[in-house]
C-alpha cells in the first residue's frame, strides 16, 4: 500500500495528486472562457483545502475515527469546516472579490459559507476515504501475516508406548472414562492417554470447555446445541451436564 513506499514516492504522489487536482477544478470552474479566473481562484482557495485535507488525515482521523473516540472526532471535524470556510471566505475578500468595504454580513454569508463548507468537505471525503481504504487493506495484510505466521498449539500425547504430536484444532472433543481419557480427532482417529479431564484442559487453550463431567468439547467443532446437548460437526452428541451452567456455555459458543 502506500505506506510501504518510499518517501521520496509518497512525496511525489502528493504533489501529483494537488497539481492534477488545481487543473481539473481550474478548467472545471471556467466561466465565459476567462481561464485566468477560474485558475487564479483555485489558486487563492487551494492553501485553505490542502491545510483541511491533511489536518483531518494526519491527526483526526488516527487520533480519534481510528480510536472509535466518534463523537470527539465528528465535533472537531464540523468545526474544522467551519473554521476552513471562514478562513475561505476571507482571501475570496481580499483577492478574488471587489468589494471596497469590510461588511461582517456579506463577506460571511450563511449561502456562501455552506456553499465553502461542501466544496472543502468533498475534496477531504475524497482524500480521506483514500486514507482509510489504504489503511484498511493494510491492516487485513497484516492480520493475514499474523495468522499465518502464528504456530498452531501442539501437544505431546503417550499412548501404548508412542508418542503422538497433534495440533490443538484436530482435537474435536475429549472423553473421560476413570483414569484414562479419549481423544476424538478430525480425522476419526482417537488417541486414549492415562490421564484426568480436568487435568487435561488445563494443558488446552481457550476454545476447550468441560460441558460435563465425561465431556470436553472444542468450540470451533461445534455444530448445534440445545438446552440438553451439544452436536459436533462428526454428528456425535454429547450431553450437557446437570451442574454446569447452560448459559455460561451458550456465552462461550458465541
Amino acid at each position: 500500500m502506500f505506506r510501504s513506499l518510499s518517501r521520496h514516492t509518497i512525496l511525489f504522489i502528493h504533489v501529483s495528486f494537488w497539481i492534477l487536482y488545481y487543473i481539473i477544478f481550474g478548467i472545471i470552474w471556467v466561466k465565459e472562457g476567462d481561464y485566468k479566473a477560474s485558475f487564479y481562484l483555485e489558486f487563492v482557495l487551494l492553501p485553505v483545502r490542502i491545510f483541511s485535507v491533511y489536518l483531518t488525515v494526519l491527526y483526526l482521523i488516527p487520533q480519534f475515527l481510528l480510536k472509535k473516540k466518534f463523537f470527539h472526532f465528528l465535533i472537531l471535524y464540523i468545526s474544522l469546516l467551519f473554521i476552513a470556510s471562514a478562513v475561505q471566505r476571507l482571501f475570496m475578500h481580499f483577492f478574488v472579490d471587489d468589494y471596497n468595504d469590510f461588511t461582517f454580513l456579506q463577506i460571511f454569508d450563511i449561502n456562501a459559507l455552506l456553499r465553502a463548507i461542501i466544496l472543502i468537505n468533498s475534496t477531504v471525503v475524497f482524500v480521506s476515504s483514500v486514507y482509510i481504504l489504504d489503511y484498511y487493506f493494510e491492516e487485513k495484510e497484516k492480520n493475514k501475516l499474523l495468522s499465518v505466521n502464528i504456530p498452531k498449539k501442539t501437544l505431546e500425547l503417550r499412548s501404548n508406548k508412542r508418542v503422538y504430536t497433534i495440533a490443538e484444532d484436530e482435537i474435536i472433543h475429549i472423553e473421560g472414562l476413570g483414569n484414562y481419557i479419549t481423544y476424538h480427532l478430525a480425522d476419526d482417529s482417537t488417541i486414549v492417554v492415562y490421564n484426568g479431564l480436568k487435568k487435561a484442559l488445563q494443558e488446552l487453550s481457550d476454545s476447550f470447555i468441560r460441558i460435563h463431567k465425561s465431556h470436553i468439547i472444542n468450540k470451533e467443532k461445534v455444530k448445534s446445541y440445545s438446552k440438553d446437548n451439544i452436536e459436533l460437526l462428526n454428528g456425535k452428541l454429547l450431553p450437557i451436564g446437570n451442574s454446569v451452567d447452560f448459559n455460561m456455555i451458550v456465552e462461550f459458543l458465541k
